[in-house]
Parts: structure tokens; C-alpha cells; sequence
């Protein structure tokens, strides 16, 4: 099993030591055409190929539990960009959603792009 991993931080695509990025960043979009970057900047994040489910997986921290560790969550298929990152790391586009029952929080995904490593193929 390959195993990659990155740092987690915010991405901002506005980066002016990388203007060609703009466009690219501005025009990438999921599976059902939603762009990823209409409702804020993605995060690089720490991803691996989980070859017995066949689809990524990232390490995603809980906004609401900073000091906690993080939690692996699998990457849903229609969230996958399937092009050439241009970044050069991975990255995702998500928000917390919190179940009123028990507090716990699962993403909901916009997006997520593998780093050019993470290609299982």
C-alpha cells in the first residue's frame, strides 16, 4: 500500500508568487459541475489511497475540537477531481456538519483533488 501524506493547512488560490493558478483554481469543479471554490478557499490536507475500498481518504480536523486529533473520512467518488493537480498537493473543499444528537461532525464534501504522488493507478 503507497501511503502519502501533507501537511494540513488553509489554501488560498490567490496566491501572488503563483498568478497562473487563479484561473485554474477558479474553474475546478466536482463531479456535478459545482465549483469547488465559490464558497472558500481549500485546505491542503494529509490523504492516502485505501486500496480495499478503492478511494482516497484524508485526515480532517473537527473546527468545533482544535486539540483534538484528527479523524480519516472516505473521500466520496462524485467529490474526486479526476485532472492533473496543478497545485502540487493534495487538497479538499469541505464544511462540518454536526449531528444534533450526539455533537459528532461529518464533512460535507465540495471537493477534493489528490496530490500528483497520490495516483493510485
Amino acid at each position: 500500500m503507497r501511503l502519502f501524506f501533507f501537511g494540513i493547512s488553509t489554501a488560498y488560490p490567490h496566491n501572488p508568487m503563483r498568478p497562473e493558478l487563479n484561473t485554474w483554481f477558479k474553474n475546478l469543479k466536482n463531479k456535478a459541475g459545482e465549483p469547488c471554490c465559490d464558497t472558500g478557499d481549500g485546505q491542503h490536507v494529509e490523504a492516502e489511497w485505501d486500496m480495499a475500498k478503492e478511494g482516497y481518504k484524508v485526515l480532517l480536523k473537527d473546527p468545533r475540537r482544535p486539540t483534538k486529533p484528527g479523524q480519516w473520512f472516505d473521500v466520496p467518488y462524485s467529490a474526486v477531481i479526476d485532472q492533473p493537480n496543478l497545485s502540487g498537493i493534495a487538497m479538499v473543499w469541505w464544511s462540518p456538519s454536526y449531528n444534533n444528537i450526539d455533537g459528532r461532525m461529518t464533512p460535507v464534501w465540495r471537493c477534493f483533488i489528490p496530490g500528483p504522488g497520490d495516483d493510485p493507478h
